[in-house]
């Protein structure tokens, strides 16, 4: 039930939003919901108030989706589609998001915080560009055909290879961009001809719950696409460790990477594993100061810093740094800060009352050694806001240099060249991304063979592209998602040998 107190733009809220938020909290599995006594509150981020519940689900709920899974998987009614009619479905799925692209906004916005402007026009279209990106793969799998030299009285052979999914995949999503990792994790999958349990972010599984109607709606047979909601110390581990699992694909923190990696490995599960990231934005004295000053803020205060890729460290050569520091000061300032539905806010609240906590906690740790520089937020209210933040001068062995924050706080150094940058902004363990900006081309794309990190962009906050793919380096994980790459991590290759004379 919706809290009385419940007042971040309500009024605007579309019926189905409404009607979302006030569903018995259940399980989608092996298509039917399954309504659970056991639940968890829904937290609106931007007033600290109870919106809804979904279901807790462990390993009894996991173990029913997992036996769904594989059911599903051998089932004629999956294998006969062939890749036409996974083509098919995948493209009536992707209709049905555009059809309900302002519900699932609204729904995003106000499960996890983030802006209106961010779920309407980046995220909810990214997720369905990602849908339909991988419907047009199915009909392009293919394997290899091969003249085989035999021994000696063997015979006349040839050789083929064929590529089958690799079973039920176990896809573990986090909170910050929801909707659109569970496209980065189900399209591929789906498109492969395997079988998904979804276990969404505790904190923001409204979207995921939407998109299991969807799916049912577009027509996907019962078990092919299953959502168990939970805590990821209960239904996540569960999925995990589950034997029917061929593959787990997971995003979110490097120290739960790291174990489900562990687990994985003790049962030889495939795995995808995208994570933490401390992502360098270098600014040379020859950029355009305008657009680079606006892209790396852009590439940091989006989503509130939020994002696996955010632009935390920022190094600007001598030269300009006095400029550059002026203009960010000045930039933050303008920065609104607010409710995700409310207008013109451009930055959100954090997606909880823990990561608020967290990452004040790292600029109270760095204001006796450095400068800090914050814009606006709402203060002493029940939201979980944070300021836009600088912090200037500090260690390259500081905490706030080192750990990934996830949050809005960009830390700003100095450098003097090419070997002195890079230095630094390798000089982490993490590796998934990269920003350069600077006006010589040369230059630019010697950072970027240098720079030991899964993408790099320049002179661009950068996007997701679906055929670009996605991952890192280091201990930022290992496995891409989006691209060639993505769908090729759900297949395994089969050689058949035919002896023909």
């Amino acid at each position: 039930m919706i809290d009385a107190n419940f007042e971040n733009g309500v009024s605007n809220l579309r019926e189905e939003v409404r009607v979302a938020l006030k569903r018995l909290p259940a399980h989608f599995i092996d298509g039917q919901w399954i309504v659970s006594t056991t639940t968890i509150p829904v937290i609106d981020p931007a007033t600290g108030t109870v919106v809804a519940a979904i279901a807790r689900g462990g390993a009894a709920e996991i173990d029913a989706a997992v036996i769904a899974a594989a059911r599903a998987l051998k089932s004629r009614e999956w294998k006969s589609l062939g890749p036409a009619g996974r083509e098919r479905l995948l493209l009536r799925l992707a209709d049905l998001i555009e059809a309900n692209a302002e519900d699932i906004a609204q729904i995003e916005t106000i499960d996890n915080g983030m802006p209106l402007w961010l779920s309407s026009a980046v995220v909810v279209p990214g997720a369905l560009s990602v849908y339909r990106y991988f419907a047009g793969w199915p009909s392009k799998l293919t394997g290899e055909t091969m003249e085989v030299s035999a021994p000696p009285n063997f015979g006349e052979l040839f050789g083929f290879t064929r590529r089958e999914p690799v079973g039920v995949v176990g896809a573990i999503i986090p909170w910050n961009v929801p909707f659109m990792m569970a496209a980065w994790k189900l399209a591929p999958a789906l498109a492969a001809g395997c079988t998904v349990v979804l276990k969404p972010a505790e904190d923001t599984s409204l979207s995921a719950l939407l998109l299991a109607r969807l799916a049912a709606e577009a027509g996907f047979p019962n078990g092919v696409i299953n959502v168990v909601t939970g805590y990821g110390r209960e239904a996540g581990e569960a999925l995990v460790r589950h034997p029917g699992v061929a593959k787990i694909s997971f995003t979110g923190s490097t120290a739960t990477g790291r174990r489900i990696g562990a687990i994985a490995g003790e049962q030889l599960k495939k795995v995808t594993l995208e994570l933490g990231g401390k992502s360098p934005s270098i600014i040379f004295d020859d950029a355009d100061l305008d657009a680079a000053v606006s892209g790396a803020a852009t590439s940091i205060f989006m989503n509130s810093g939020q994002i696996c890729v955010a632009g935390s460290r920022l190094y600007v050569q001598d030269r300009v740094y006095d400029a550059v520091m002026d203009q960010l000061r000045r930039h933050i300032a303008t920065l609104k800060v607010g409710a995700g539905l409310a207008p013109d806010t451009f930055m959100g609240p954090l997606v909880n009352a823990a990561q608020r906590d967290r990452v004040l906690g790292y600029i109270t740790a760095a204001r006796d050694a450095t400068d800090v520089f914050q814009g606006r937020a709402p203060q002493n209210g029940p939201g979980f806001f944070v300021p836009p933040t600088i912090v200037a001068g500090a260690e390259h062995g500081a905490a706030i240099t080192q750990e990934e924050i996830f949050g809005p706080v960009m830390s700003v150094y100095r450098f003097r060249d090419i070997d002195e940058v890079l230095a630094a902004a390798n000089g982490t363990v993490y590796g998934l991304a990269a920003y350069v900006w600077s006006r010589d081309i040369n230059r630019a794309l010697t950072m970027a063979a240098a720079l030991e990190c899964g993408k790099v962009m320049i002179n661009t906050p950068g996007f997701p592209y679906p055929p670009l793919p996605e991952g890192g380096y280091k201990s930022s994980g290992y496995g891409k998602d989006l691209g060639r790459e993505a769908i090729e991590q759900c297949l395994q290759t089969k050689a058949v040998l035919v002896r023909t004379g």
